[in-house]
């Protein structure tokens, strides 16, 4: 399956789990959307997340910002929760890793090296609607995710931190 022109996550959600396909970029202009289908969804609490990255070309900061929030939200649940991110291209892993979230969001490459179960994708999805006003507040704090999540981070983000803070108190 080629990427679509529109980026776009496709979704599937049950009792037990939920299943994410990343169709495209996965950037700031969609991440606020995701956020909240995620916030939403760990609300009402999901045993197993899935995210593949199969058809994803590309993420950015802010995307994978929130990508670190979701991992160390399950991370601290008193809830018992799994985030497992499967087929992540060569670019994206290497994204993924430099800023340390393997650390704590297993890849479904890890869970087989250690003989773990293989999640199977669901097979019918939804689109996500993306949202109408793109949220200065989410990527702030999506940034502010991968500091907390490696503090090396830092002096890669400080600056897009600055200007994102006054951003949002200037409005």
């Amino acid at each position: 399956m080629s990427a679509p022109e529109k980026p776009t996550f496709l979704v599937n959600s049950t009792k037990e789990s939920v299943f994410i396909l990343v169709q495209g970029k996965a950037t700031f202009l969609n991440a606020s959307t995701f956020k909240r289908f995620i916030d939403a969804s760990i609300k009402d609490f999901h045993p197993y997340f899935v995210i593949d990255f199969k058809n994803c070309t590309g993420m950015d900061s802010t995307f994978l910002g929130i990508l670190a929030w979701l991992g160390m939200k399950i991370q601290e649940s008193e809830q018992r929760s799994f985030l497992v991110i499967r087929n992540l291209n060569k670019r994206n892993t290497e994204l993924f890793r430099n800023l340390g979230l393997h650390n704590f969001i297993s890849t479904e490459e890890a869970l087989r090296e250690e003989g773990g179960a293989q999640s199977e994708p669901a097979k019918k999805f939804t689109p996500l609607k993306e949202a109408q006003k793109f949220q200065a507040m989410d990527v702030l704090e999506a940034h502010k995710n991968l500091v907390r999540a490696s503090k090396s981070n830092a002096s890669l983000f400080k600056d897009v931190i600055k200007i994102l803070e006054n951003k949002v108190h200037s409005e």
